[in-house]
């Protein structure tokens, strides 16, 4: 799932990194990210709640584009660093 892997990219996150945070195996990662089948849903929605607990945001497809990810704007604290 390309939108799987862009995410990771967002977060600069290896797959073996990934796989970590998600709990499941940095092959699992692999498989989800080259589209093959045989993947647990379970496997892919937990690496989908491990990128979205980093800050990635999943937008669905429109006729006139397909899907795609964004990092969530965290709102910023008067008074702290950005």
């Amino acid at each position: 799932m390309v939108v799987l892997r862009a995410g990771r990219a967002l977060l600069g996150l290896s797959q073996e990194e990934l796989a970590g945070l998600a709990g499941v195996s940095r092959q699992i990662v692999v498989r989800i990210e080259k589209c093959e089948g045989n993947v647990l849903v379970e496997s892919i929605e937990k690496v989908r709640a491990a990128l979205e607990a980093g800050g990635v945001a999943f937008i669905d497809g429109a006729a006139e584009r397909g899907p795609g990810v964004a990092l969530v704007r965290r709102p910023r604290v008067v008074g702290q660093p950005d």
